[in-house]
């Protein structure tokens, strides 16, 4: 199957890597394409980043779909994600709604870690409209900004894991990393607050593998 992940940020920096990860956890008949925007902002941690990208995540994945056999939207947030799955007949997926799918199978409260910012706010409300508010018992961010996690990992693993434990001692029996820009540190996380930690990219692509694999699709 060929997946296509769009990386809903005006930098392309982040292509190569997301695609390198997201490749390295696929099935091996999974093939990985990652595209940026090419205008936006750099990252999605306001309202204002939200609504920015959630048009030209739409018109990007409205030209490029039909080489594909699923989408991912490559934040947690989802944006543009709703829309599309009344748009196109692809399966489409985000971070976000993979990851509170899969914590809600695997426990009965749950804990999202992030980065400090107005997209708490906006994981608040997005947990509640897709009906997961109640098992929400704690949302955490670090002090960051997501441009700036590469610049100095030790911190950031060091503030994760400790907002981690403040997660799990709100109540959570499971961590939810509320960032793709924190993909690959869930098992570090989960081995440090003896909890299980889901790690949102990964969540996604598993997600997008299945319903492809089910034959699921919106019909006409």
């Amino acid at each position: 199957m060929k997946i296509l992940v769009i990386n809903p940020i005006g930098d392309d920096s982040w292509d190569e890597s997301d695609r390198r990860f997201f490749q390295n956890i696929a099935s091996s008949t999974t093939k990985i394409d990652v595209v940026s925007l090419g205008s936006g902002p750099p990252s999605v941690e306001t309202i204002r980043d939200y609504e920015a990208v959630r048009p030209i995540v739409i018109d990007l994945a409205l030209k490029m779909y039909r080489e594909y056999d699923g989408l991912i939207v490559n934040c947690f947030l989802d944006p543009g994600v709703q829309e599309l799955k009344n748009l196109i007949n692809r399966p489409v997926v985000g971070p976000g709604e993979s990851s509170l799918a899969f914590g809600s199978i695997f426990g009965g409260r749950l804990g999202i870690v992030s980065i400090e910012s107005e997209a708490l706010k906006l994981i608040e409300e997005k947990c509640s409209i897709l009906g997961y508010g109640e098992r929400i018992v704690s949302i955490r961010g670090i002090k960051t900004h997501v441009v700036d996690l590469a610049r100095d990992w030790d911190r950031v693993k060091m503030e994760l894991v400790e907002e981690s434990r403040r997660a799990v001692r709100d109540g959570a029996e499971v961590i939810i990393l509320g960032c793709t820009g924190l993909a690959g540190l869930s098992k570090w996380v989960s081995e440090a607050v003896s909890k299980p930690v889901i790690d949102p990219a990964a969540a996604a692509l598993k997600m997008i593998e299945s319903i492809v694999s089910l034959g699921l699709r919106r019909m006409e």
